[in-house]
């Protein structure tokens, strides 16, 4: 039995593969403005919800220093702490060699 193809078989062949090449690409084309889309949907989506975790932690955070700074643009949740944390002896929370004053920068 003969693997071997004749120019018409071949060309045959290659056309197919073109075709159906050229239709996956017009597909991934369509699938691709379809994402382009929904993403603006999206974006709106994860807006609305770092709005609410916003909300949320605020009142999580209700009765302690806590200094509220507007969202930026586009949404995003930001709080400002003032003197909050775990304090050691001295006040200071940096990283400290064991006894010997030496930071570890």
């Amino acid at each position: 039995m003969s693997s071997s193809y004749g120019t018409k078989e071949l060309w045959h062949l290659t056309h197919g593969m073109r075709r159906l090449v050229l239709a996956e690409s017009a597909r991934d084309a369509q699938r691709i403005q379809e994402v382009e889309e929904e993403l603006p949907i999206a974006r709106r989506q994860l807006d609305s919800i770092n709005h609410q975790l916003y909300a949320h932690d605020l009142q999580l955070r209700r009765g302690r220093d806590v200094r509220v700074v507007p969202l930026p643009p586009g949404g995003g949740a930001r709080t400002r702490q003032r003197e909050s944390g775990p304090r050691t002896m001295g006040g200071s929370t940096s990283r400290r060699g064991w006894g010997t004053g030496d930071d570890y920068e």
